[in-house]
């Protein structure tokens, strides 16, 4: 005879005595079947109940429950050590319930959820996973896609019936045949036993399909329904969102994230936005300006450079008025309107060497063979290369020392 479970006839029941009628071993801990049971095994998209199992003054944990089938036995994974329990040995069971009642706000959200998207739009549920951080949904819509209007008026939907505190009711079934008897929004045969969940009153309730899980016994019990965001998925509408006291952490973390930023940015959360959009558009016109100043700065610097390019065949020079990917486009340009020229280019606030050459030297070859000498390192081609270096002081030294070599 299969393990009693308990959490069918009382939801909120979280201790029994039970025997234990069978033990094997998992990773060297002992699991156990027991005649009866408060434990709900995973299933339906819902996580086991976690929580304790005690013999005596020992105490054990429940890491989780499983069965093979909702008619078999329900195995406890304890953390005891392999030889703790034996057959006919009299335990206590109890779950966290915390966690199983969290599971019961998420699971009934859920199918509340679910059921407004069906009665509003004809949306049927083709998958659901209830995660740590949040829960999705995935809604077909024939391929149409949800509009934030849409999400807006289903939240709304389904908080205000889970704020009317609708009864929920669990009805089992012998077989699929005998649960047709119920208005179910979807349909799924399957053998063996059947439990449909209904909010609401027969013969027209807010919300009736079948589960598995554990369901607290009025819908004002899951507090609230929060969506998060939504997205495309294999042509249907993922929902992302969350229910109870998950939601409300959730919620209670992003107001505070939204209040740090509105403060930082020393406006109401009201007015973030605006604040924000108008630092992006003065961001994009110092963008723009810094672009025109970086082209003026190589245009003038360019014409020294070449100056001094004349006078010696090689040449070391600083800046860092624009950023090294500028600096490096301004060696480029310098070194293409000489011959048999070389030139260092180093640019102080980010410690780096940039070697350029129109002759005979060979730029990745000087990096490689005196880098190291000075604690950089680098590498490049026969026309450019670059070395960074831990001090300005080792990067001005490398320069000196290439410059040497190359006259």
């Amino acid at each position: 005879m299969a393990s009693e479970r308990l959490y069918k006839a009382d939801q909120y029941q979280v201790q029994n005595t039970a025997k234990v009628l069978e033990v094997t071993t998992k990773n060297g801990c002992d699991c156990i079947v027991c005649d009866r049971s408060v434990f709900f095994p995973e299933g339906g998209g819902q996580p086991s109940d976690i929580g304790t199992v005690s013999k005596g003054e020992l105490i054990f944990n429940v890491l989780c429950a499983e069965d093979q089938s909702l008619e078999d036995d329900v195995w406890h994974i304890t953390d005891a050590p392999e030889g703790t329990f034996k057959v006919g040995d009299e335990v206590e069971l109890t779950i966290d319930w915390d966690s199983r009642f969290c599971n019961m706000q998420r699971h009934l959200g859920e199918h509340m959820l679910s059921g407004a998207f069906n009665n509003l739009f004809g949306g049927i549920n083709r998958g659901f996973h209830m995660g740590e951080d949040y829960i999705t949904i995935d809604i077909e819509l024939d391929g149409r896609m949800l509009t934030e209007e849409e999400l807006d008026l289903a939240e709304r939907t389904v908080n205000e019936a889970i704020w009317a505190d609708l009864p929920v009711s669990i009805d089992y079934f012998e077989n699929y045949e005998a649960s047709l008897v119920m208005p179910v929004r979807k349909q799924v045969p399957h053998d063996g036993e059947v439990s449909v969940v209904t909010v609401g009153e027969l013969p027209d309730p807010y919300d009736c399909i079948a589960c598995c899980g554990t369901h607290p016994s009025t819908s004002g019990q899951v507090g609230v329904v929060a969506i998060y965001k939504h997205e495309p998925n294999k042509g249907m509408n993922r929902i992302y969102f969350d229910c109870g006291i998950k939601a409300k952490e959730h919620l209670n973390e992003n107001m505070k994230l939204l209040t740090e930023i509105a403060n930082r940015n020393s406006c109401k959360t009201a007015d973030l936005l605006h604040k924000l959009e108008s630092d992006q558009d003065q961001a994009q016109q110092l963008k723009a300006q810094m672009a025109r100043m970086a082209t003026y700065i190589k245009e003038t610097e360019k014409t020294e450079i070449l100056a001094k390019l004349n006078e010696d065949k090689a040449v070391v020079y600083e800046q860092d008025l624009i950023a090294v990917d500028d600096l490096l486009k301004l060696g480029f340009a310098v070194i293409g309107e000489t011959s048999d020229r070389f030139l260092a280019l180093l640019h102080p606030e980010t410690k780096t060497a940039l070697l350029f050459s129109s002759g005979d030297e060979k730029c990745g070859a000087l990096v490689k063979e005196h880098s190291a000498e000075f604690g950089g390192r680098g590498g490049g081609r026969d026309d450019n290369a670059r070395a960074v270096f831990a001090s300005e002081k080792d990067m001005r030294a490398f320069a000196e020392a290439v410059v040497k070599v190359v006259k």
